[in-house]
C-alpha cells in the first residue's frame, strides 16, 4: 500500500499575510498596553530589531494574559494574545487565544474583527502547515522507503537525512494542528508523518484523536482505515500471526468485498504455515491458498494473487486446487516460464503426464536456454515412461549446466572431422546458434550443438552422434514397455 495517497490532500496552503485591526480603546489598561507592545514590537520586526522585537512580545504576553484574566470578554485581545504567542512560537497557547478570540466575536457579530483574527491564524497556520509538507518531501525525496533497512553506509546516511526532516515535519504540522486543532488536512497529514516513518501505533492515535474533534470525518476514516491495516500488517512482520488474522478477519466481515483484506489475511496464513509442521502446516496453507483465491477472484486479471493461491495449494499437497489456481495465472501470463514450469510440475504430481508434456514442451519453447525446464521436462518423460525423449532432454540440462559456449560458434563447428556426424549436421541444419563443450566424469568430452530456433540440439562425443535433441513438438506417445 502506498502510504503516499494518505498525505497531502488539497496541497499547500497560500500563506495568509497577518492584518492589523488598529489599536483598540480598551478600558483595561493591560488591554491596550498588550496591544501597543504587539503592535510596537511587529514595528521593530520589520525594523530588523530582533532585541526590541522580542523584549516588546514578551511585555505583550505579561499584559495580555493579566487583561484577558480580568476581563475575559475582551476577545480582541484574545486575538493580539495569539498573535503575540504565534510570533513567539507558542502554537498551543496560540490555538487556544485564537479560537476563544474568533468565537467570542462571532456571538458578538464582529464581522470585520473575526476576520482579522482568522486571517491571523490562518497565517501561522499555514506557515506551519507548509514547512511540515515540505519537510516531508524532502526526507522522501532523500530515502522514499523509510521503514526499508539501509543496505550501506550511503543509505544510512541519506536516512539519517531523511530521518532529520521527518522530525521537522511532525514539528511544523503539530504546530499547525495546534493553531486549527479541528481541521482534517493538517490532522491527516500529520497521521500520514508518523506513519511514513512505520510508527503506526502513532499514527492510529493521532486519527483517534482528530475523529473526536471532527467526527465522521471521511477523510480521517479513511487515513485511520489505512493505518490499521499497516500496522495489522507489521503484526505479521513481527510474527504475531494470530493477532494479524483476527484483525484481517473482522475487516473481511465489514468488507467482504476489499480483495486486498482477503489477500493480507492469506499471508499472514502463509506465514504462519511456515513455522508449523504436518497437518497444521497444510491445514494453514490450505486457508492461505483460499484466501488468495478469493482475492484474486474479486481482482481479476492480477495473475500474481492467482500465482500465490496456487503456490499455497500446492505447498499444502492439494493438487487439484493448484492446477486450477496455475490455469489461472496462465490465462494472464500465457508465457511465463514461472507459471508454466509450476503447472507442469502439479499436472506431474496429478499424472496428468500428456498435459504436463504439452505444457512443458511450450515451457522450453518460450525459454529454450532454461536449463532447470530442460530437466524438469526430462523428468516428467521419465514419469510418462519415455525415457528416449527423458534422455534428449537431460542431455540438453546436462549441457547447459556443465558446459560453456565457445566464444565462436560457427568457427566451432566448423573444426568438425570430415564425414563425422558433426559434419553431416553441419551441412544439415547449418551453424549452430551456439557450441557447448563439456564433460561428464569419467565418460570423457562431450559437445553439443543448439540451434534454438529449431528447437534442436545434437550432443557428439568425438564427432560420434550421442544424442539428437528435438523439442519441437510434445511427445505424448507411449513407447513399448512405457506407460501413463
Amino acid at each position: 500500500m502506498n502510504l503516499k495517497r494518505m498525505a497531502w490532500g488539497a496541497g499547500i496552503a497560500a500563506a495568509i499575510v497577518c492584518a492589523v485591526s488598529g489599536t483598540a480603546l480598551a478600558r483595561n489598561p493591560h488591554c491596550s498596553g498588550g496591544i501597543l507592545y504587539v503592535t510596537q514590537g511587529m514595528r521593530d520586526k520589520d525594523k530588523g530589531d530582533a532585541e526590541s522585537y522580542m523584549r516588546q512580545m514578551n511585555k505583550a504576553v505579561l499584559e495580555l494574559e493579566q487583561c484577558v484574566t480580568e476581563d475575559p470578554t475582551e476577545y480582541e485581545s484574545f486575538g493580539y494574545l495569539g498573535w503575540a504567542y504565534a510570533e513567539l512560537d507558542s502554537a498551543a497557547k496560540a490555538g487556544k487565544a485564537f479560537d476563544t478570540a474568533i468565537k467570542g466575536l462571532t456571538e458578538k457579530g464582529d464581522k470585520k474583527k473575526v476576520d482579522w483574527a482568522s486571517g491571523n491564524r490562518n497565517s501561522y497556520w499555514a506557515r506551519a502547515f507548509n514547512a511540515g509538507i515540505q519537510a516531508i518531501r524532502d526526507a522522501q525525496n532523500a530515502y522514499p522507503d523509510f521503514t526499508k533497512k539501509p543496505e550501506d553506509e550511503a543509505e544510512i546516511t541519506l536516512k539519517n537525512e531523511a530521518e532529520k526532516h521527518y522530525k521537522q515535519a511532525l514539528a511544523s504540522l503539530t504546530a499547525a494542528t495546534q493553531l486549527k486543532p479541528s481541521d482534517p488536512q493538517t490532522i491527516r497529514n500529520l497521521g500520514s508523518c508518523y506513519a511514513f516513518m512505520g510508527d503506526f501505533h502513532r499514527a492510529e492515535a493521532v486519527f483517534d484523536d482528530g475523529l473526536k474533534a471532527v467526527p465522521g470525518d471521511t477523510t480521517l476514516m479513511h487515513a485511520r482505515a489505512s493505518v490499521q491495516i499497516n500496522l495489522a500488517r507489521s503484526l505479521v512482520d513481527d510474527k504475531k500471526y494470530d493477532e494479524a488474522i483476527a484483525f484481517f478477519s473482522d475487516l473481511i466481515k465489514a468488507e467482504p468485498s476489499n480483495s486486498d483484506h482477503f489477500v493480507s489475511l492469506a499471508d499472514a496464513y502463509f506465514r504462519r504455515a511456515q513455522t508449523k509442521e504436518k497437518d497444521a502446516r497444510a491445514a494453514d496453507f490450505k486457508l492461505a491458498g483460499d484466501n488468495y483465491a478469493r482475492g484474486a477472484e474479486l481482482k481479476p486479471g492480477d495473475a500474481d494473487l492467482a500465482f500465490n493461491a496456487a503456490l499455497a495449494y500446492q505447498n499444502a499437497d492439494l493438487w487439484d486446487k493448484a492446477e486450477a489456481q496455475w490455469r489461472v495465472a496462465a490465462k494472464t501470463r500465457p508465457d511465463d516460464p514461472e507459471v508454466l514450469g509450476a503447472l507442469g510440475s502439479v499436472l506431474a504430481e496429478e499424472k496428468k503426464y500428456d498435459d504436463a508434456i504439452r505444457t512443458l514442451q511450450h515451457a522450453v519453447t518460450v525459454t529454450p536456454k532454461n536449463k532447470s525446464l530442460h530437466r524438469q521436462f526430462g523428468n516428467v518423460y521419465t514419469k510418462a515412461g519415455n525415457n528416449g525423449k527423458a534422455t534428449e532432454e537431460l542431455m540438453v540440462y546436462l549441457a547447459l549446466e556443465k558446459g560453456q559456449p565457445a566464444a565462436n560458434a560457427g568457427a566451432a563447428a566448423k573444426v568438425a572431422r570430415e564425414g563425422s556426424a558433426a559434419a553431416k549436421a553441419l551441412a544439415t541444419d547449418g551453424t549452430p546458434d551456439q557450441v557447448n563443450n563439456w564433460s561428464a566424469d569419467q565418460e570423457g568430452q562431450y559437445e553439443t550443438w543448439f540451434y534454438w530456433t529449431k528447437r534442436l540440439a545434437y550432443t557428439f562425443k568425438a564427432g560420434s552422434l550421442v544424442t539428437r535433441s528435438d523439442w519441437s513438438t510434445a511427445d505424448t506417445s507411449v513407447p513399448s514397455g512405457g506407460k501413463k
